[in-house]
């Protein structure tokens, strides 16, 4: 635990590490990066210490709790504090990027590297906006200052409490650029007009109980698009069928196709079609099965009505698959060439070889 040469050591890396360690507010970090409010494994408002390390003690962890309980119901960030044991090799952003991503939470998130002796901080969506790059070396330099005599419980104490300080401040900050639309707001450096957001984020929206705007959204990109495309044909070759492959956007409309060689053209359409059914009704396409969960025959009828309703814009075929990432269907993958499973396999694989990609940082910042 931070053993090295003593404390004269670790005086040194802490005192370079305040001098030097970037906090990482990536401008392309956010929803894209850690996953929205209502997506899966998401906790509003969640604060959680995760000491896999085991810098500190059971009373310290629930002291800093506590705290960041109170912190997170009252600001509406959700917070984690996670300690591991190396970076084995890689940059502290790229793990700390990493980690916050699967913990699904929008707010802040602090990784400590025992072994490197290295901490980031990163904000996310929202609190990015609010919280500058001061207010989160201020974070940083807090536990770092607590660590340096080798007191990981007084560092976490002190991050905790100046993770606390900030957050209320920034909140204060938001408030009085609801209460003053027009006055410029000292903490942020812009105007109302810019910095509503900011207040919406702490619950002090002027405009009303809802955002009016939604930001940080996830996009499939072209890359992403032919990303399924290569690994779909692999799968059809796999499985022995010639397929037409269509990549749509979360609103129906194509991005990529691909129809491979010796595969039916009048197959090509109804590909297409599967994938912006699947986009748009956000769910796989196909009658519900009788050993669905929930095998209502009156909504297979309203599918297939929905279906005949759009003039062959959407189908009730199986073979189009959504692409879901951070809660969101961002896309959709549809295929025609083979029967319905077969189409549904080269679809799923396509979307899973995105997904495996974007989970080890290949693209998806």
């Amino acid at each position: 635990m931070y053993r090295g040469d003593g404390r004269r050591r670790w005086r040194r890396v802490g005192a370079v590490l305040v001098a030097l360690a970037a906090v990482v507010v990536a401008p392309g970090l956010g929803a894209a990066a850690w996953g929205q409010e209502s997506g899966a494994g998401t906790r509003a408002q969640a604060a959680e210490i995760r000491d896999r390390a085991g810098l500190f003690g059971a009373d310290a962890i629930a002291s800093a709790q506590g705290e960041l309980t109170r912190v997170a119901r009252e600001t509406g960030a959700s917070i984690i504090v996670e300690t591991i044991d190396s970076l084995a090799g890689e940059s502290v952003e790229r793990i700390a990027i990493e980690h916050a991503r699967h913990s699904g939470i929008r707010g802040l998130f602090v990784l400590i590297a025992r072994k490197e002796h290295k901490l980031e901080v990163l904000g996310s969506g929202r609190y990015r906006d609010l919280l500058t790059k001061d207010h989160l070396r201020a974070i940083q330099s807090a536990f770092l200052e607590g660590f340096r005599p080798q007191d990981y419980n007084e560092g976490l104490k002190r991050g905790v409490a100046e993770l606390a300080r900030v957050m209320a401040s920034a909140r204060r900050s938001a408030a009085n650029v609801a209460d003053a639309p027009n006055a410029p707001s000292p903490a942020l450096g812009g105007t109302a007009t810019s910095t509503n957001a900011a207040a919406a984020a702490f619950g002090s929206n002027a405009g009303g109980d809802s955002p009016l705007v939604a930001r940080n959204q996830v996009r499939l990109t072209l890359a992403g698009a032919r990303t399924i495309l290569a690994a779909a044909e692999v799968k059809a070759r796999e499985l022995g069928v010639k397929s037409n492959i269509a990549v749509v956007d979360a609103g129906g409309h194509l991005i990529a196709f691909e129809r491979m060689e010796g595969a039916r053209p009048a197959s090509a359409y109804t590909a297409m079609t599967k994938a912006a059914t699947a986009a748009t009704f956000r769910q796989s396409t196909g009658p519900l099965p009788p050993g669905s969960p929930h095998p209502d025959p009156l909504l297979n009828i309203s599918l297939q009505n929905a279906a005949a309703a759009s003039g062959g814009k959407l189908t009730t075929l199986f073979g189009g698959e959504p692409v879901k990432l951070d809660g969101q269907v961002i896309g959709g993958v549809g295929v025609g060439g083979g029967t319905g499973e077969q189409d549904a396999q080269v679809a799923r694989a396509g979307i899973q070889a995105l997904l495996d990609q974007v989970a080890r940082g290949e693209g998806g910042r």
